[in-house]
């Protein structure tokens, strides 16, 4: 069953609270592995640091999905922008008002440092996305 969020805004509320959840343990966890070796050597095992937490991914992509099918949703309802006078219109193609729709990396990675600065370090390790293709070229 696919549950459809009811806003971008809810979505990104959400996700910032199950990040500040894990936070504290992953921390932890993080704290022990820097301790138990080399900067070197955790760097070539886990290359995007805390980023890299299996449980930080898995909420990453819980969101991601819930983004994706609001977007979908709304691919068909569309933001109307302001009626243009007839000499704003002249001589500028206009293909019509476009669908709503919220870029996933804007969410769940650009607007953090501004909404949650205490999570900046763990977004800003999501230097891939956790996401891919099946053979049908669905996400997955």
């Amino acid at each position: 069953m696919i549950v459809i969020a009811k806003s971008y805004d809810d979505i990104q509320q959400r996700y910032i609270a199950e990040l500040r959840a894990l936070l504290p343990e992953v921390k932890a966890w993080w704290s022990d592995i820097v301790a138990a070796d080399t900067f070197d050597v955790v760097s070539l095992i886990w290359p995007t640091g805390i980023s890299g937490h299996p449980r930080f991914l898995h909420v990453f992509r819980t969101h991601y999905f819930e983004i994706e099918n609001l977007n979908r949703k709304n691919e068909h309802e569309f933001v109307e922008g302001a009626e243009k006078s007839p000499e704003e219109k002249w001589g500028v193609d206009d293909l019509g008002d476009s669908p709503r729709y919220v870029g996933h990396i804007d969410l769940l990675i650009d607007d953090i440092p501004s909404k949650a600065p205490d999570l900046t370090e763990v977004v800003n390790g999501f230097v891939f996305l956790p996401i891919g293709l099946d053979q049908d070229e669905e996400i997955c």
